[in-house]
């Protein structure tokens, strides 16, 4: 699986997961590159997700993708582009 194609699993995963397709559904499309921020705290006009969606987000990524992501790791998960690197590097046993 490329890069690009793990992306977008993983966007469609959170899109689905934390049922946002109104939400993406309303915004400009500039908004929705894998590198938009999804949290608040990052930028109030992307996704938006919050820390509840950050729970959602680390037990998505622990189902689907078989890997534990440590408290101190959490910080690394701000966009769809960051979270594939993530997921790359831990299946690969680099983090």
């Amino acid at each position: 699986m490329n890069d690009h194609s793990l992306e977008q699993e993983i966007f469609d995963a959170i899109v689905e997961r934390m049922e946002l397709a109104e939400v993406i559904a309303e915004l400009p499309p500039e908004k929705l590159a894998f590198d938009t921020p999804l949290f608040e705290s990052r930028d109030p006009d992307g996704i938006a997700l919050d820390s509840v969606d950050s729970l959602e987000l680390v037990v998505l990524l622990q189902e689907k993708y078989g890997i534990e992501v440590e408290d101190e790791e959490m910080s690394r998960l701000v966009s769809v582009e960051k979270i594939a690197a993530f997921v790359t590097e831990k299946k690969a046993g680099g983090v």
